[in-house]
């Protein structure tokens, strides 16, 4: 089977009042990035990485966010957000496309 190796290039940024938002970036069960984000959208986090692919597979590039607790959205009674904690993408590029 054919194998192809892609190059991976993610921007991720946060929004945040208190706390970094936490991430984990993998392809099937490999990990490429586990911990916080801290960028701005003017100067994103980038993750830059390659990942050998069989043909004919099916794989899924995961962002899996985590830690996020109830007290970092806050809300006022009108039902309003007022902060809160995101993780944002900016761009994801693979093999340059």
């Amino acid at each position: 089977m054919a194998t192809e190796k892609l190059k991976f290039k993610l921007e991720l940024f946060a929004t945040m009042w208190d706390k970094p938002p936490h991430v984990e970036i993998l392809i099937g069960d490999q990990t490429y990035y586990k911990g916080d984000i801290t960028g701005s959208e003017e100067k994103p986090d980038i993750f830059q990485f390659e990942k050998e692919l069989s043909e004919g597979e099916i794989y899924n590039l995961i962002i899996q966010r985590t830690g996020k607790t109830p007290s970092q959205t806050i809300i006022n009674e009108k039902g309003d957000i007022l902060k809160d904690q995101l993780v944002n993408i900016k761009k994801i590029e693979i093999d340059e496309i």
